[in-house]
């Protein structure tokens, strides 16, 4: 891959691959070209020369350096959002529900009356699998451990600080578990006690991450590989930051 602004060129030919399951650490000075390489495999950068591929079932999520939210609904609403299947497929169990009762309450209803209950196992037992009952005390769980309390969830997101949106931004991207992570400088704007937390999380995280960040700490605890930007260049190294 090759990305010039004019005849600045930032970055020269590199190549690289990246397997399912990696956790994969950027690292380079400022100005050196990091971003620019995230930028460009999360598909908002084109490049002057070369190609990447990302295999296409694959879904990705992005945390834009400071990028925060831009959205006029509350901080319960944006991360409510992100489960609206469940909210449809609860509304259909409900739905079913008064079917069956009335259905059961016919004399001429038994037969239809298995029938849709028949169909309102098959519902739950998929809203059970995807994790529709489990979903709500995940979103409380992420949203405290990013420093959200139950005061905070009706506050308008464009009341927040930025570096309030850029931890909801970071919440939203981790309820959505994304086949790959595309992390920018994550630990910005976090304390002690949520960094302590999100290092654990990715360790657990069974997708690939892809992170830029000057924390040396941070990179020891949480990757496998370090991707070095230098004059225009890559370096690939083996192993964790140190």
């Amino acid at each position: 891959l090759t990305k010039a602004y004019g005849t600045d060129v930032i970055l020269d030919k590199i190549s690289f691959h990246i397997n399912k399951g990696e956790r994969v650490g950027i690292i380079g000075e400022n100005g050196a070209g990091k971003t620019t390489l995230l930028k460009m495999l999360t598909g908002e950068l084109s490049c002057e020369d070369g190609e990447f591929f990302i295999s296409a079932d694959t879904n990705i999520g992005y945390l834009k350096q400071d990028g925060g939210f831009d959205s006029e609904k509350t901080v319960i609403e944006e991360v409510e959002s992100i489960f609206h299947e469940f909210h449809l497929m609860e509304k259909e169990m409900e739905s079913m529900l008064l079917q069956i009762e009335e259905a059961a309450g016919r004399d001429d209803g038994g037969e239809e009356s298995g029938r849709l209950l028949e169909s309102y196992d098959r519902l739950q037992e998929q809203f059970k699998d995807k994790g529709g009952y489990t979903y709500k005390s995940e979103m409380t769980g992420i949203l405290s451990s990013m420093a959200f309390k139950e005061d905070s969830y009706g506050k308008k997101i464009s009341t927040l600080s930025g570096g309030e949106k850029t931890r909801l931004a970071l919440a939203c991207l981790l309820l959505k578990k994304p086949d790959i992570l595309f992390l920018d400088e994550p630990t910005n704007h976090l304390d002690i006690g949520t960094l302590k937390w999100l290092e654990q999380y990715l360790k657990s995280y069974k997708g690939t991450i892809v992170l830029v960040s000057h924390d040396r700490y941070f990179l020891d605890e949480t990757v496998t590989r370090i991707f070095e930007v230098e004059n225009h260049k890559l370096n690939i190294y083996e192993g964790n930051y140190s």
